[in-house]
């Protein structure tokens, strides 16, 4: 990664504690791509993979800085507003001076590439800083997002069901890339019976399955990487087997879980994971279960492999206690 540039009072104005904003005449701002353009482009080789940014100014700018950083934008402020010297090794932040762009020029680009340490799969959060003649300062923002070797899907999410008693169960789930893949075969929804320990016969086909399986195609957007857990790779196996109690489930489902997403989630020294609020898992997948179960716990992570470690906020996680009629369902995103 660039060494990072010391941020002087040359460059950036600082009145009374606030940053000094130019005129109603002077501005910066991105010509392409267009966000949507890149917000979900796919790589499998992301130190050839470029990007050119293109914007353009006002006559009156003087110089331009573009900051990285694949957290957030809020890390690249706080960095702004401290004029920090160095972000340390647990941020990544590149801040970099445009060397090709001249005074008084109208346009600008930056490009950005894994070969020169400014773009990561995942999110991916620009700032340009264009100074200009009377010592004032403007900002705009752009993000991409970059999936690691093709779209995302829902990844092997999988649904006990726990009855008090044994009896006949209809199961709807309604994700909004649809379901692509599914165990038993999913229909228009699952009509089973179901055990006390979740011992499901599927009633189309007679066949006992432990749980009911499916996956989707998943374009939603990225999670902000502000709040969750950086783990080391190698403690994946205890961190989830932690995590997972906490949020409800099983020492059946944990090993489950971790069976398949551990192997999954190899080839970095660190992973940062973050689980999403059951609202979000709601609106993206709506589940329907008759007869209606007393308790749902529904866990679903995002993750991204790192080779440092970054700053996070970490999560409180919780879980409804289990009792009567019990639902629950885990999987993640998974990138292709």
């Amino acid at each position: 990664m660039r060494s990072v540039k010391i941020l002087s009072l040359s460059f950036l104005l600082f009145i009374t504690g606030s940053l000094a904003f130019a005129g109603s005449n002077s501005y910066i701002k991105i010509t392409s791509p267009e966000p949507d353009e890149y917000q979900y482009a796919y790589n499998d080789s992301l130190k050839n993979y470029k990007v050119t940014i293109t914007g353009s100014v006002s006559a009156d700018c003087v110089s331009i800085r573009a900051l990285w950083s694949p957290v957030s934008f809020k890390v690249l402020e706080e960095y702004l507003v401290n004029r920090k010297k160095n972000p340390g090794e647990d941020s990544y932040i590149d801040d970099f001076v445009l060397k090709q762009y001249k005074k008084g020029e109208r346009s600008f680009i930056y490009n950005v590439s894994g070969g020169l340490d400014n773009l990561q799969y995942g999110s991916n959060y620009y700032k340009f800083v264009a100074s200009f003649s009377d010592g004032s300062i403007k900002i705009c923002d752009f993000q991409m997002f970059v999936y690691n070797g093709g779209a995302a899907e829902k990844g092997k999410p999988v649904i006990y069901l726990y009855p008090e008693t044994e009896q006949k169960i209809s199961v709807k789930v309604e994700p909004k890339g649809g379901v692509t893949k599914s165990i038993p075969e999913y229909k228009n929804g699952w009509n089973v019976t179901a055990t006390p320990e979740s011992i499901i016969t599927n009633l189309s086909d007679k066949e006992e399955y432990p749980y009911l399986f499916w996956e989707s195609d998943d374009d939603s957007a990225e999670t902000d990487m502000t709040s969750g857990f950086v783990v080391e790779t190698k403690k994946l196996q205890s961190f989830f087997e932690e995590k997972l109690a906490l949020l409800g489930l099983n020492e059946i489902e944990i090993k489950d879980f971790t069976e398949f997403w551990v192997p999954e989630l190899q080839g970095k020294k660190y992973v940062f994971i973050t689980f999403y609020s059951q609202q979000r898992i709601d609106e993206e997948a709506p589940l329907t279960v008759k007869p209606a179960p007393d308790t749902v716990i529904r866990v679903f992570f995002d993750h991204k492999k790192l080779d440092k470690k970054i700053k996070v906020t970490p999560q409180k996680l919780s879980a409804p206690e289990r009792k009567g009629f019990t639902v629950v369902e885990w999987g993640g995103k998974r990138y292709k």
